[in-house]
């Protein structure tokens, strides 16, 4: 198993990121892997629904920005 976790604060390394890590350590000893993503400093939109994903039949969307990421 793999827990994922974002960081949504623009600060890399500030409180959020600390109780993730905590978390994350604790998760850790149990024997789970971890990942900290940070996301907090880059400008994330959502869907247009242009259904350009479902056209092209790939599941990848046409702008060319974070949502392939």
């Amino acid at each position: 198993m793999k827990a994922v976790a974002f960081n949504g604060s623009p600060r890399r390394e500030g409180n959020t990121y600390q109780a993730l890590k905590l978390v994350c350590n604790e998760l850790e000893a149990e024997g789970i892997e971890t990942e900290i993503i940070q996301v907090g400093s880059r400008p994330i939109r959502g869907c247009l629904a242009c259904n350009g994903c479902v056209r092209n039949r790939n599941e990848q969307c046409v702008l060319k920005d974070e949502v392939n990421e």
